[in-house]
C-alpha cells in the first residue's frame, strides 16, 4: 500500500474527538498560540510554517505545514468537523450537499468508514484524486436568496466574508501568476457546481501543484488588502480565496487532464467535543435542535459575517454570561 497521510486541522480551543486510524494525522491549527497543548497532538508551528497566520489562513496553515514538512505518496486534508465518507452507501445530504451529524460518536466514525484503514488504503490507491462531491449552486439556499453560478454564490458574500475587490483581484492574480488556470477559473466560476471546504486526498505531485497555485496568490492577496476595520470573518479573506482556488484546481485537472478521480460524500459533524457521559449527550441534542431553530430565525436578519451579527453575539454572551469560544487572537 502507498504511504498516505491525511492531515486533520483541529481548533486549539476545542478538545475534539480524534480518529483512531493512523492514516489521519491530527494537527493543531495555529499552534503557535497554544503553548499548553491539552490535546497532546502535533502542531503546525514547527519547521517551515505559517502558524501565526491562523486568523487569516484557517486550515491552510496545516496544509502549508504538510506541503513543506511532510513526505508521503498521498497527502490529504480535512477538518475536525468535516470528513470524507469512505463507504459505498449514499446518505441523505443537506446544505452544500453535505451529510449532517449532530455530534461525532464512535458509531458515526464507523458508519462513514473513518476507522477502516485497509479499505481506505485500497480505495485511495486506485485513484489520483479523492475529493468531495460538488454541490449544485441552485440548491444552496442563503439568506440572500438562491443563485445560478459559483461566481454569484461567492459574490453574495461580498461585505460579509470579504470585500468587493477580492474576487476580481483573485482572477487578476491567476492571470499574472498562474495563467494556465485562467480559462478554468472563469469556467468554474461561471458554472453551476460549487466545490469547497478543502477536503481531499491527492497524489503527491498533484498536492504540490495545488499548493503552488494557492499559496502565492493567497500571500499576495493578504499583502494587498487593507484589513483595518475588517470583522473577524473578513480577516479570513485569504482562506476564502484559497477555497475558491481549490475548486478551480479540481475543475481544471478533471476537465483538461487525465487523472483517476473519485468523488465521495462529505460529512459535517456539528459538535466534535469529547463526550463527558450520557447526560452530556442529552444536553448536546437539546442544544443542537435549539441552535437549529435559533439560526432559522436569526440568519435571515443577521447573516453570517456581518457586523450586526457580531454585535448580537456580544449582546447574547454579555447577558447570559456564557463564555464565548473562538479563535485565539493574534497578539
Amino acid at each position: 500500500m502507498p504511504d498516505i497521510k491525511i492531515f486533520v486541522s483541529h481548533r486549539i480551543d476545542i478538545d475534539s474527538e480524534l480518529i483512531s486510524n493512523p492514516l489521519y494525522i491530527p494537527m493543531r491549527c495555529g499552534a503557535v498560540f497554544d503553548r499548553e497543548n491539552p490535546m497532546g497532538i502535533a502542531g503546525d508551528d514547527t519547521g517551515d510554517n505559517i502558524s501565526e497566520r491562523r486568523m487569516s489562513f484557517c486550515e491552510f496553515t496545516v496544509q502549508y505545514w504538510a506541503w513543506k514538512n511532510a513526505k508521503a505518496d498521498y497527502i490529504g486534508l480535512c477538518h475536525y468537523r468535516r470528513y470524507l465518507s469512505f463507504v459505498e452507501k449514499q446518505y441523505k445530504t443537506y446544505a452544500y450537499n453535505m451529510i449532517h451529524e449532530p455530534e461525532m460518536l464512535p458509531s458515526g466514525k464507523r458508519r462513514y468508514g473513518l476507522l477502516d484503514r485497509e479499505h481506505m488504503e485500497k480505495l485511495i490507491s486506485r485513484y489520483d484524486i479523492v475529493t468531495s462531491e460538488s454541490a449544485e449552486v441552485s440548491e444552496i439556499h442563503l439568506p440572500q436568496g438562491t443563485f445560478r453560478t459559483v461566481w454569484e454564490l461567492w459574490e453574495a458574500h461580498e461585505g460579509l466574508f470579504f470585500e468587493k475587490l477580492a474576487l476580481p483581484m483573485l482572477l487578476e492574480l491567476i492571470d499574472e501568476t498562474a495563467p494556465a488556470y485562467s480559462r478554468s477559473a472563469r469556467e468554474y466560476l461561471a458554472g453551476t457546481k460549487h466545490r469547497g471546504f478543502n477536503c481531499y486526498v491527492l497524489r503527491r505531485e498533484l498536492f504540490e501543484r495545488l499548493c503552488q497555485l494557492q499559496f502565492p496568490i493567497m500571500f499576495e492577496i493578504e499583502r494587498r488588502l487593507d484589513t483595518s476595520g475588517y470583522t473577524q470573518t473578513m480577516l479570513r479573506t485569504p482562506a476564502f480565496m484559497g477555497e475558491i482556488l481549490y475548486g478551480i484546481f479540481i475543475y481544471h485537472v478533471s476537465t483538461y487532464e487525465s487523472w483517476r478521480i473519485k468523488e465521495l460524500q462529505l460529512v459535517y459533524f456539528q459538535n466534535t467535543e469529547r463526550l463527558k457521559g450520557p447526560l452530556d449527550l442529552l444536553k448536546r441534542r437539546f442544544f443542537y435542535w435549539s441552535d437549529w431553530l435559533l439560526r432559522a430565525v436569526v440568519d435571515p436578519f443577521f447573516p453570517k459575517g456581518t457586523a450586526r451579527r457580531e454585535r448580537l453575539k456580544d449582546l447574547f454572551y454579555g447577558i447570559t454570561g456564557i463564555k464565548r469560544r473562538g479563535p485565539a487572537k493574534i497578539k
